[in-house]
Formats: structure tokens, C-alpha cells, sequence
């Protein structure tokens, strides 16, 4: 089996979520979050999606839903 093509699809997806955490982050930075709180949150929207609720597979979107506007 050639992994070749495989590994470069998981390189791009692992630099793709990488940089959506970044991001996850300048947005709690700008809504004055404190990253403690978010942090939290994020561990919360983990276990509620790993338990089969929140309705999305992804915690960062989940905990966004979650913060003030």
C-alpha cells in the first residue's frame, strides 16, 4: 500500500486544524474571554460531544455557540 498520498492529506489536515485553533483563540481574545473560562468550556463541549450531544463533532464551534456576542 502507498501511503504517500495519505500522509500528505493528514499533513494538511493536522496544519488546517492547527491553525483553526489559532483562530479559535483570537476569538476568545476578542470577545474579552478569559482563556481559563474557554478552556474549560473547550473540555465541557469535549465531553458533551464524546457522550453523543452538542450536535456538532466540533468542540471549538460548540463552545463558540456558547460565548457571549
Amino acid at each position: 500500500m502507498d501511503t504517500t498520498g495519505m500522509h500528505r492529506v493528514v499533513a494538511a489536515e493536522v496544519t488546517r486544524m492547527a491553525e483553526y485553533e489559532t483562530g479559535f483563540w483570537a476569538i476568545v481574545d476578542g470577545l474579552g474571554v478569559d482563556r481559563g473560562y474557554a478552556g474549560r468550556l473547550l473540555d465541557a463541549a469535549v465531553d458533551r460531544i464524546g457522550t453523543g450531544g452538542g450536535g456538532t463533532a466540533d468542540p471549538y464551534a460548540l463552545v463558540l455557540s456558547w460565548m457571549p456576542c
